[in-house]
């Protein structure tokens, strides 16, 4: 079965390498790992102020496509809680639609958010459109990960988000505004169960009081 970890694990933590999976039966898998990173950077903005973070995940399959999963992370705000749920549909062996619903919450904030996406899964790439319900937002994002050889792999990403009006809190600053993203990491196995990655995210707001910005991403990543 086709699984995708987008937006969770491609744009946040590591490489795929370190994602290993458990069967504790014939139809459950459970996959789990633990991230050490410089910086949390989702959708190309720093949520750890530039910070290192530590971060970890499970995610629970079942062989029908449902699965289930909880994410967090250190960082802005008393870090970040994700949790979510989905399906994915098998159109046939090479292509598949995940359907998601997941909910982001800050612990020490209130900008807490809900959104649904759908992700087309195909051999040589995903494509995603995601809606935030709370605040109107959309975002849309193609992902690629290129096997370079056992031990190495390079993963593509690229994102453009439009902000709505918020329904709550207005924030006139994202009023009609948009940016887009792009980031590529480079991953390199250093077992089954344990990876390194380095890589380089970028940003760039319509918005021309905000200027570019690029950050440079590395860390370590186990799975367990």
């Amino acid at each position: 079965m086709l699984k995708t970890y987008t937006p969770f694990i491609l744009a946040m933590t590591a490489s795929a390498f370190a994602v290993h999976a458990d069967e504790i039966n014939d139809h459950i898998q459970i996959s789990q790992a633990i991230t050490f990173a410089n910086n949390y950077v989702s959708r190309g903005v720093s949520g750890s102020s530039n910070d290192p973070v530590v971060q970890g995940y499970i995610d629970i399959a079942h062989d029908s496509g449902a699965y289930v999963g909880l994410w967090g992370t250190s960082g802005d705000d008393g870090g970040e809680i994700d949790w979510w749920g989905g399906y994915v549909y098998q159109l046939n062996a090479d292509y598949a639609l995940d359907f998601r619903l997941a909910r982001f919450y800050y612990p020490g904030g209130s900008n807490h958010q809900t959104e649904g996406s759908v992700t087309l899964m195909t051999p040589w790439f995903n494509l995603s459109a995601r809606h935030d319900w709370d605040y109107g937002h959309n975002y849309y994002e193609l992902n690629k990960a290129l096997p370079l050889n056992d031990n190495w792999q390079l993963q593509l990403h690229a994102g453009y988000k439009n902000y709505g009006e918020k329904r709550y809190s207005p924030d006139y600053w994202a009023y009609g505004k948009a940016y887009a993203d792009a980031a590529v990491k480079l991953g390199y196995a250093l077992s089954q169960h344990q990876s390194l990655f380095v890589g380089y995210s970028w940003h760039q707001d319509n918005d021309k009081a905000h200027a570019t910005e690029g950050k440079i991403l590395f860390g370590l990543t186990a799975s367990f």
